[in-house]
């Protein structure tokens, strides 16, 4: 089987650095927008750090909220 050929990225660290750029865009803090999530504000800065590995339904309600596209999260 052929090793991966697609370019080295932390996917979770782009998702975090979108989640967090929409998040100030909206003017929401984390402690707001975690909440209307149904998420801790602890997970949620995990996310935005980078450091924690976000399930779908999370960035979905995410995306809800924030008023986005599921796919904004993956734009650099």
């Amino acid at each position: 089987m052929p090793k991966n050929t697609y370019p080295t990225l932390d996917v979770k660290v782009i998702v975090g650095r979108s989640v967090k750029m929409l998040r100030k865009e909206a003017g929401i803090s984390q402690d707001v927008l975690a909440e209307r999530c149904g998420i801790f504000r602890t997970y949620l800065s995990r996310v935005e750090s980078g450091q924690a590995n976000v399930t779908i339904s999370v960035l979905a309600a995410l995306a809800t909220v924030l008023g986005v596209k599921i796919n904004a999260f993956f734009e650099e």
